[in-house]
């Protein structure tokens, strides 16, 4: 559905999207992660179409998307901060929507109205932030678009609504096939909603995954060896992205496959030998310290 390739942006000099190529299947979710200032909103706006690639392609069902106004109607971008006209109330920017967009529907809308409980006649500009969140993706689903491209969407919104967020759009994916692409610094729902990650630094693609090949390519392993010489020789046969001493034991963060690593570790007959789950806020951070972006000790 969506394919980006080779696509660069620069903005006085400095390239904010670097040769960068990524695939969102239709009707998935996909997280979009990475280090501030990791080019993730300007990969974002420049898949809107509100940016124009300086390098490479952005196309959404085969169609390029930049001054492409019909291929623009099939999808929504819910920038960070949402956007209202001043004075305006939900009322009236449906009703501005339903100008704009061919495929709204007066049903959705309805339907969405019993879902998020807010007074349609209100100014926006009254609404807390969580409100006006809701209030922009109500509009936006029920302009039923293909593609909906979202920046910090539960930024600010309490856990009652963050699920009900959640299903809304597991629900929109299972009937309509929605494809979702999703930019967030929260590494917790990202995990409960996605399936895709790419993790972004410097412009630059880290890693693009399915969640579950994701987790199954990265282990953390708690081990107690016989003898300390043991765990140099390891460093030469594994990929090691993390590695520190709690006492007698070890803990490592490896990427590989589960069995050889494994098999690694038991050839040296440990007294003590765990292989854990990771969560992608874990992975994340070890895939960033592995980039070189991680965090340093600071005395003050």
């Amino acid at each position: 559905m969506i394919k980006i390739r080779g696509v660069s942006k620069i903005f006085q000099g400095e390239k904010a999207v670097d040769s960068l190529s990524l695939t969102v299947p239709k009707g998935t979710i996909y997280g979009l992660l990475g280090s501030n200032g990791a080019g993730k909103t300007t990969l974002l706006k420049t898949l809107a179409g509100i940016y124009r690639p300086d390098e490479g392609s952005v196309t959404v069902g085969g169609e390029p998307v930049f001054e492409a106004p019909d291929v623009k109607r099939r999808i929504i971008f819910m920038p960070d901060s949402p956007y209202f006209f001043p004075q305006a109330s939900v009322r009236s920017m449906a009703a501005f929507y339903r100008s704009i967009y061919p495929s709204w529907s007066e049903k959705r809308f309805e339907e969405l109205g019993a879902a998020f409980k807010l007074d349609r006649k209100r100014k926006l500009s009254r609404f807390s932030k969580g409100m006006q969140r809701q209030a922009a993706l109500w509009l936006a689903l029920s302009c039923t678009p293909e593609v909906l491209i979202m920046d910090e969407p539960i930024d600010g919104l309490d856990p009652v609504m963050r699920r009900q967020i959640k299903n809304l759009l597991f629900q929109e994916v299972a009937e309509r096939g929605l494809t979702v692409l999703i930019s967030s610094h929260n590494l917790r729902e990202i995990e409960d909603l996605c399936d895709h990650v790419g993790i972004m630094h410097g412009g630059r693609m880290l890693v693009e995954k399915e969640l579950d090949d994701l987790k199954a390519d990265t282990h953390k392993i708690q081990v107690a060896f016989r003898d300390q010489r043991h765990a140099g020789a390891l460093a030469a046969k594994l990929q090691i992205l993390h590695e520190e001493q709690r006492g007698s034991v070890s803990l490592y963060i490896v990427k590989g496959d589960r069995e050889r690593i494994a098999q690694a570790f038991h050839v040296y007959e440990p007294y003590v030998f765990d292989l854990l789950p990771l969560t992608l806020e874990e992975i994340f951070i070890y895939e960033m310290g592995d980039a070189g972006y991680d965090a340093q000790p600071i005395l003050l």
